[in-house]
């Protein structure tokens, strides 16, 4: 499912018109040094080969890693506690997530889920964090769960987690376009999975 949806998000507005290129800033080059009758996996499995060659050590690349997690972890932590934390008060107390809800209840509706309304506010919640939805329908219909299972998983963006992690690399994104790469997302693995669900249940 989250590779399905990935194919038809690239695809459509705002993945669609980013520019295709290095980080800096070099055009994306496309591989063409194929010798004749060299298939592509012959061909991927020498590059691979030749990019392993010229690799540091397996201790070395332990440690860069390790290094560069630690750093990544440092800098988002606070953020992912945060929101998380701010995500749960909102949910439980207050009635945001309740009008947020109305956002997906027509699709919701027109899917035909079992309960609509709790299926539009769980997939709301899902831009917080990724274990909240699945908690809110734990007493629901098994076709619900089923479809909330799945979408809190393939949206994949959500603030207490991912949306941290890649703003605070060098990727060129912004918040807004996160947002809506998580829409989309959402309804997607809505309108794909909740059928396949009905097939299942």
């Amino acid at each position: 499912m989250t590779f399905l949806v990935t194919a038809i998000t690239v695809h459509i507005y705002p993945l669609r018109n980013m520019p295709e290129e290095y980080i800096d800033g070099t055009p994306k080059q496309v591989e063409s040094n194929f010798t004749d009758g060299e298939s592509r996996i012959r061909y991927a499995f020498n590059e691979g080969l030749k990019a392993a060659g010229s690799a540091n050590n397996i201790f070395e690349n332990i440690l860069i890693n390790l290094k560069d997690s630690l750093l990544m972890t440092m800098s988002i932590l606070p953020t992912i506690l945060s929101i998380g934390i701010i995500a749960l008060v909102l949910a439980e107390y207050t009635s945001l997530f309740d009008l947020l809800a109305y956002i997906f209840y027509p699709f919701t509706y027109l899917l035909q889920l079992p309960d609509p309304m709790l299926a539009a506010k769980a997939s709301a919640l899902g831009i917080t964090e990724m274990f909240l939805p699945p908690l809110l329908v734990a007493e629901a219909d098994i076709i619900t769960k089923f479809v909330i299972a799945v979408v809190c998983i393939s949206s994949i963006i959500f603030f207490s987690a991912s949306a941290p992690s890649i703003l605070s690399t060098d990727i060129p994104i912004k918040v807004r376009d996160l947002v809506i790469i998580w829409f989309e997302r959402t309804v997607l693995s809505l309108i794909i999975v909740t059928p396949i669900a009905f097939m299942i249940f």
